[in-house]
């Protein structure tokens, strides 16, 4: 068993409530299982709200493990006004090594 780890940064254009982006990362070699996790974010507002709004969310969800590659969503809400930002996501993978 051998843990590989990447890190997959996802820029958000100047969007306006729930923003969405289906990504995927190889690793050279088959997965067996794998799991993604949040490792950072930056939301920006593009304008200054009014009144300022108080709702953050962005999460990772892993959505297929097939062959070298994961898939995974990133999906984020900033609610009140448009905004930008990126969202870094950790992708864990267990690699299938047959020796």
């Amino acid at each position: 068993m051998t843990l590989a780890f990447k890190t997959v940064t996802v820029n958000i254009p100047n969007t306006e409530g729930v923003f969405q982006s289906n990504q995927d990362v190889s690793f050279g070699e088959d997965v067996r299982v794998a799991e993604v996790a949040i490792k950072a974010f930056k939301l920006d507002y593009a304008e200054r709200p009014t009144p300022p709004s108080d709702i953050v969310q962005v999460g990772a969800s892993l959505t297929n493990v097939g062959g070298e590659t994961v898939e995974f969503r990133v999906k984020t809400n900033y609610s009140g006004t448009e905004y930008t930002g990126e969202v870094s996501v950790l992708v864990i993978a267990e690699l299938r090594r047959d020796h």
